[in-house]
């Protein structure tokens, strides 16, 4: 519900309109208790989660109010279609999804904006293009792990958001805001959340990458033995090797080992005989996990640790800027990557 919530506080502040959410009310049906406010017009709502957004599902879970919760019942989703936006709107039910397609009506205020598809900017009769109202940044960190999720696994771009969020590790708010600024640049085919000119989406994401997620990723760095196996892996607590080190890649002697984690047990270093020496020059790099992935029941566990997601490895490998590794780099590449032209 928080991450919805973002989407719909975000929708609402373009078209001036601030929401501010207090506790939920399970016993009555109340998911949120929102308040609404515009200049000096303010107003409570009951808000209910629904999914799918249909006239149906409101009337048929229309739940009993005990004492005290009387207030106008407000319908958020993540999206409403024409049709069923229609028949709530005719039966004078308040909605709002996080498209920004929206029937509110409090005081002297009236919101009814249609047919939308991605964010409205601006209220009234006059409507701007569909563009940010500032420049934003397509690859802040949490952009970029929804991203990786789109150029990893091409299956969500038949899931719901909140599938993707989960697989990113970000809200489903965040989730939603960066599908919809892929589409505004070009990066997603009309209509879907297919991706398109896939090369230039990698090397926009990889370059931002080591400036931006990929130092916000740091746990901690050692020097040891990067061939040496892994001791401390168990199901529970699985690595996952990147760069020059991954399953696969092809480099016989690798000099550096990175490999992402969920967290650092104080026992790992020991056990793999890294030194955290400051006189010693770290080859040994830990990064926090943040990903899920949605073909995680599919995978085998690997006490040596298994790969991180393809973009990333690759990713590795052109940060560590070594001549040697440019070719395993762009083989990598060559053996995942899907261009838009195919």
């Amino acid at each position: 519900m928080n991450g919805l919530l973002d989407a719909v506080r975000e929708r609402l502040r373009e078209l001036g309109v601030a929401l501010d959410a207090e506790q939920s009310v399970p016993e009555a049906g109340i998911d949120a208790v929102l308040t609404l406010s515009r200049g000096r017009q303010r107003q409570r709502y009951a808000a209910e989660a629904k999914a799918p957004m249909t006239l149906s599902s409101v009337i048929h879970d229309k739940p009993e109010r005990p004492g005290g919760y009387s207030d106008p019942r407000l319908i958020v989703g993540d999206r409403i279609s024409r049709r069923s936006a229609d028949a709530l709107r005719a039966a004078g039910i308040q909605f709002v999804d996080a498209s920004g397609n929206a029937f509110i009506t409090f005081g002297d205020v009236l919101i009814d904006v249609r047919g939308r598809t991605e964010p409205a900017l601006t209220s009234g009769a006059h409507r701007q293009p569909d563009r940010p109202p500032h420049p934003t940044n397509l690859f802040s960190s949490r952009r970029s792990q929804v991203i990786l999720a789109l150029l990893s696994w091409p299956d969500l771009s038949d899931a719901t958001v909140r599938e993707i969020a989960a697989a990113a590790g970000v809200s489903t708010g965040q989730a939603h805001d960066t599908v919809l600024r892929l589409q505004q640049t070009g990066f997603l085919a009309p209509g879907s959340r297919r991706l398109e000119r896939n090369d230039e989406l990698l090397d926009l994401w990889t370059a931002a990458y080591l400036t931006g997620l990929g130092p916000r990723l740091a746990l901690a760095r050692y020097h040891g033995d990067p061939s040496r196996p892994l001791s401390g892996v168990t199901p529970e607590r699985p690595v996952y090797r990147s760069g020059e080190s991954a399953n696969g890649i092809g480099v016989v002697r690798p000099a550096t080992l990175t490999i992402y984690l969920d967290r650092v047990d104080p026992r790992f270093p020991i056990l793999n005989r890294w030194d955290a020496s400051p006189d010693r020059a770290p080859n040994i790099f830990l990064r926090r996990k943040f990903w899920a992935s949605p073909r995680a029941d599919e995978e085998q566990f690997a006490p040596n640790g298994q790969n991180a997601p393809w973009p990333l490895v690759y990713a590795d490998l052109v940060a560590t800027r070594d001549a040697r590794l440019r070719e395993v780099a762009q083989s990598w590449r060559a053996r995942f990557a899907r261009s838009d032209q195919v």
